[in-house]
């Protein structure tokens, strides 16, 4: 008989342990889009650095989803089919709204805006977005990263490449400058909590007393050597091989 894992110090809202926990630190921004994260189920495992809770929690309006293939998913299909609502996945592609190119969002002021993001590696989301049928035919959105990511814990494959925190921060303050968002620095927040975690991470990695501890100092290039293929996390580049 297998025992049971030892659950007393760890956080049951972000699932981080209690000493890692930014859930104090969190102010809940209104949003007048509807954020849906589909989270792939190798990025919920990963809740020391996983930034995908952290930014459902930083969201009101906001909804988290696991799965891969979300094809027969009824939360999916609910929001999809509801009248009330116009659906659109953050995800590069020719056709994609480009919002850092002056592309006009939707303003429907009838319906309520709701965009799909994936979280997961760019593999990870390739395989979620090629399996659901019925993310396919949404309509993209996407834009062009002009900040370097600051999850400087993990490895990138672009420079403007950014973590899901990032990502939503960055399609949040685009559509603020379009007047269909009014954050009052709002996005801004969601970045420094990630400010905050990967500060916490570095200084595991910097004491001894801690498991994450790194008798090497952190860099880019020693975790790149770390992995023989490094699977990064997703968003965002212009790629004419997405359709």
């Amino acid at each position: 008989m297998t025992s049971s894992p030892d659950l007393s110090g760890r956080c049951y809202e972000c699932f981080r342990s209690k000493k890692a926990c930014l859930c104090s630190d969190i102010k809940c921004i209104e949003t007048n889009t509807k954020i849906v994260i589909l989270i792939h189920p190798k990025e919920a495992k990963k809740q020391r650095v996983g930034t995908g809770r952290l930014t459902q929690k930083s969201l009101k309006n906001s909804q988290m989803i696991m799965g891969v293939d979300f094809t027969n998913d009824n939360l999916v299909n609910s929001l999809i089919n509801d009248k009330s609502k116009k659906c659109f996945l953050l995800y590069p592609g020719l056709q994609a709204i480009n919002l850092s190119k002056n592309e006009s969002f939707p303003k429907e002021s009838s319906r309520e805006n709701v965009i799909f993001v994936l979280d997961g590696t760019w593999p990870c989301a390739k395989k979620m977005l090629r399996e659901s049928k019925n993310l396919q035919v949404l309509p993209r959105v996407c834009f062009d990263a002009s900040i370097h990511s600051r999850f400087s814990i993990k490895h990138q494959p672009a420079q403007n490449c950014l973590s899901t925190i990032e990502s939503v921060s960055f399609l949040l303050s685009e559509l603020e400058r379009q007047n269909i968002e009014k954050l009052n620095g709002g996005a801004e927040m969601m970045v420094e909590l990630l400010d905050k975690m990967v500060k916490y991470q570095r200084d595991c990695a910097a004491n001894p007393s801690t498991p994450g501890y790194r008798r090497k100092p952190y860099s880019v290039q020693s975790h790149r050597e770390s992995f023989i293929r490094p699977k990064s996390r997703l968003f965002f580049y212009d790629d004419k091989n997405f359709s």
